[in-house]
């Protein structure tokens, strides 16, 4: 990033009258990537290069270049052809920025994708060569499709009280925090599911750690580094048991766990004993359970809602 940009952003930092703490509390960031941003040491990358005009209230190109656009006079008075310019000028390097004042951010790039962000809804919608990905950071909701499938996940249906009130602070079962941002940061260590206080001490233990001691361990005093490798499998039992303890989920334990297992056995059969077959026809169970567990789900949710 050149020292033009840099102290642009410096500029439009103080007179938005932020510390660079403030700064990089709103953006989620670290203030020393903001310090760095601003002594042309490192560059914001596109989510926050969006995140910034937006907070600014200028355009990508008026923050990235200095210039603000050619039209600028023509959306003070209203007219419908603000973006024009900038279309056809950045068209060229197949790149679209488009800023709106108080609408939505649009960035439009090959190899980035689609990302809109709406600042005044909290909303932030991205297509990509993962598939599409839709949050709402003032609800706490998500919804994620790609060849995955799909995945919708809201503090809601997992049974939560929530509440976002005018002035932006959220209240999670009578919990209240500044911020979803904060919600998020302190209710779980991956940011996606609201947990309890022991399921969330759970999840933040350094279990993959221990893990990768123990296998150190066994391979340096026993010599069994071939075996050794089973620990591995334990690691997503561990944080389905967590998720377990959280919720009480049997069929979500089962649905985690029964792989994991069958797994584990197929290839102790295969590499320990050297029986592949008939051991091979384990594997061929776990979709079927899988499918067990998902019809669970449903009638239970049924039932509930009945």
């Amino acid at each position: 990033m050149d020292l033009a940009m840099a102290q642009r952003l410096v500029d439009r930092r103080k007179a938005a009258g932020l510390s660079q703490e403030a700064l990089a509390a709103q953006l989620g960031v670290s203030r020393q990537a903001v310090s760095k941003w601003e002594r042309s040491e490192s560059s914001p990358d596109t989510d926050n290069l969006i995140a910034l005009a937006a907070l600014y209230g200028v355009s990508l190109d008026e923050l990235l270049y200095g210039e603000a656009a050619s039209d600028a006079d023509d959306l003070e008075d209203g007219s419908a052809d603000t973006e024009t310019a900038d279309v056809a000028d950045e068209a060229e390097a197949s790149t679209e920025h488009a800023d709106c004042g108080d609408k939505p951010l649009v960035d439009i790039s090959l190899a980035r994708g689609i990302h809109v962000i709406d600042p005044n809804k909290g909303e932030e919608v991205h297509v990509g060569w993962s598939g599409i990905h839709v949050t709402n950071d003032r609800k706490g909701e998500e919804v994620h499709v790609g060849p995955g499938g799909v995945h919708i996940d809201t503090l809601e249906d997992d049974g939560h009280s929530v509440h976002t009130n005018a002035d932006g602070t959220v209240v999670i079962d009578g919990e209240q925090f500044s911020s979803w941002k904060e919600a998020r940061d302190k209710l779980d260590h991956h940011g996606k599911h609201f947990h309890t206080k022991l399921g969330r001490a759970w999840n933040k233990f350094p279990f993959p750690v221990l893990v990768a001691l123990a296998y150190l361990a066994l391979g340096i005093i026993c010599g069994v580094w071939t075996t050794g490798l089973f620990l591995v499998f334990l690691i997503p039992v561990y944080y389905a048991l967590g998720d377990f303890i959280d919720r009480r989920h049997l069929s979500k334990l089962v649905d985690a766990v029964y792989p994991a297992a069958a797994i584990t056995w197929f290839l102790y059969m295969w590499f320990c004993l050297g029986q592949p077959h008939p051991a091979w026809v384990i594997l061929i169970t776990i979709p079927i359970v899988k499918a067990l567990m998902h019809w669970c789900r449903k009638q239970w949710k049924h039932r509930k809602q009945a």
